[in-house]
């Protein structure tokens, strides 16, 4: 028999064989009932543990998560739009269906967050990676034990040239069905800043911050031991040089830092923390006030007598709690920094003044250290910083995420509804995280000075509270706990239909500000859902916006409503 007829024997007899498995009965009835099981005792565990929690007055619905489902449907047929003819039919048939795809991918997500299985064994199995394997997770990478990295960070470095023609096109046609696409190239976004502010006779600094794996590339890698300069985005200094050409100023902090950083080896970035570590913030604003006294000519002031004093904080990373470990993990230490809190000349906390003829718009690496949701204290951060070297009151406007856009659309909104923050300015100062500028969303924003029109809704008066009932109309998006580099988020609600002691208010509609994630859980308000309705304690957004106004924050679509007098708003238990 030759080998090929040999090899084509074989051939049959495995088929036949594999055609013919044998399995016991009783095996394969185990098999059957084995499988079942743990198919159906996820959702059986979470049902049982949604019934316990709405028996204790823990969940407000009797109904278990899952079923929220039936609800999406009815609420994207609410969407707005003109059915009057053909072509309308068709434009809110697809309006419908774009907003039914993003809350059916809401709705996945919340299952996920939420399984009471899943918030067993994640952080088990996680713990099991990053302590045998060194590996991290979608958003935290693993480096020099304990240094920790931010994903999008890393991406920045190792990703394609941002400005490159190809890239932006591709950035440009990303997102879901539902999303509206982003601009990518941050210099038209920032030339046209630079023209709304010239023409109030403002000037422009900008400072693109660096990120801890271009200033300590060692801790990630042995092979960039030793590196004497920052690691670079191959599109960084075209984009510098093209900025500078048309007249806009670039503080670039890097080779700052890494000067700092050559001095005794002297660690710049926080170890679990995607930021730098006061030593360096405070560095930083001292050599940003030397460039601003070199470049920008400011009416001189009598010194304002900020003074500083030193306290010591000590926490754990958002990386490390990115990561998701049980919450006894002993992988990654708590970090102890030293701060230098900053008070006005009669020993109160350092505010910012409206009044000041210098506004910084910043993110959350100018947050950290300021803003005390974050953790790491407060008094401390890099605008202080900058204004006790300055020695002169500067104005602010922060947010934690989305530096990109987050600020200057904050600003716009401002100034639409007629509060000019502008005003008396000479000189905008523009810090964001220098990954932005790969990965953030760079949309063309108008400052244009305008008034709302009166429209019935709810406001209150500083230091005066309401007890409300409403329907909810609409609710912009919360991340996921775990997926976003902050602990803490406000989220923007539309109320409908408001009543009090069961009368009908005359403002029949109401902007809340809300409390949707703390210290990385979800609250009562982060499951409110279009058409549900509910009672919530309402106060003057005043009264808290110097507490929250800095939290990341997510508005709602409605470029109008963003105009609204807001209310921050607290659940009443039903």
């Amino acid at each position: 028999m030759s080998d090929w007829e040999l090899q084509e024997r074989r051939e049959e007899m495995a088929r036949r064989e594999v055609g013919h498995t044998l399995i016991r009965p009783a095996l394969s009835r185990c098999l059957i009932v084995f499988f079942l099981f743990v198919i159906l005792s996820v959702p059986l565990v979470q049902h049982v543990a949604e019934f316990r929690d709405h028996a204790a007055g823990e969940r407000r619905s009797p109904l278990p998560q899952v079923y929220d489902v039936f609800s999406l449907l009815p609420a994207a047929m609410t969407v707005s739009g003109d059915s009057g003819s053909p072509s309308g039919l068709l434009s809110r048939i697809f309006m419908v269906n774009r907003h039914l795809l993003k809350e059916m991918k809401g709705f996945e997500e919340a299952l996920d967050d939420q399984s009471i299985v899943g918030r067993w064994i994640r952080p088990k199995i996680q713990y099991v990676l990053t302590a045998w394997l060194g590996a991290g997770n979608e958003k935290a990478y693993c480096g020099v034990q304990p240094w920790l990295f931010y994903r999008p960070g890393v991406d920045y470095l190792a990703g394609p040239p941002f400005l490159d023609s190809v890239q932006l096109k591709k950035r440009a046609a990303e997102g879901g069905e539902w999303a509206v696409p982003i601009e990518p190239d941050p210099r038209v976004a920032i030339l046209l800043l630079k023209e709304q502010l010239a023409q109030r006779n403002i000037k422009l600094i900008v400072v693109p911050t660096p990120i801890k794996a271009m200033i300590h590339p060692e801790k990630l890698s042995p092979r960039y031991n030793g590196r004497q300069t920052a690691l670079q985005n191959a599109s960084y200094e075209r984009f510098k040089e093209e900025l500078e050409r048309e007249g806009v100023l670039v503080f670039d902090a890097a080779p700052v830092l890494m000067m700092a950083k050559a001095k005794g080896d002297r660690v710049q970035y926080l170890a679990t923390d995607t930021h730098w570590r006061p030593e360096a913030v405070e560095l930083a604003a001292e050599r940003l006030k030397d460039f601003i006294r070199e470049h920008v000519s400011l009416p001189p002031l009598s010194p304002f007598g900020y003074r500083a004093e030193r306290s010591e904080m000590t926490q754990l990373g958002d990386l490390a709690v990115m990561l998701g470990l049980p919450e006894k993990q002993r992988i990654f230490p708590r970090e102890r920094v030293s701060l230098r809190k900053v008070f006005g000349a009669g020993g109160e906390p350092w505010q910012p003044q409206k009044t000041a003829d210098v506004l910084v718009l910043g993110d959350s690496f100018s947050n950290i250290y300021s803003l005390g949701a974050m953790g790491w204290g407060e008094g401390a951060g890099f605008i202080e910083q900058l204004s006790y070297a300055l020695q002169r009151p500067l104005d602010r406007i922060t947010r934690n995420d989305n530096g990109s856009y987050a600020t200057r659309e904050f600003l716009a909104g401002e100034l639409a509804k007629g509060r000019d923050r502008l005003a008396g300015k000479r000189l905008v100062i523009y810090q964001f995280a220098i990954r932005e500028l790969a990965v953030g969303n760079w949309k063309r924003i108008d400052l244009q000075p305008g008034s709302v029109a009166q429209v019935k809704y709810l406001t209150l008066p500083a230091g005066s509270e309401r007890v409300v009932k409403g329907r909810i109309e609409a609710v912009s998006s919360v991340p996921r706990p775990g997926t976003v580099a902050y602990k803490d988020h406000v989220m923007a609600i539309h109320l409908t239909d408001l009543e009090e002691d069961g009368r009908p208010l005359a403002e029949t509609d109401a902007m809340v500000y809300m409390r949707s994630m703390t210290d990385n859980v979800w609250t009562e308000a982060a499951q409110f859902r279009p058409g549900e309705a509910v009672a919530i304690r309402l106060i003057a957004w005043s009264d808290v916006a110097e507490r929250y106004e800095g939290i990341n924050r997510s508005e709602l679509d409605d470029p109008a409503l963003q105009l609204v007098e807001p209310c921050w708003g607290e659940a009443v238990k039903k």
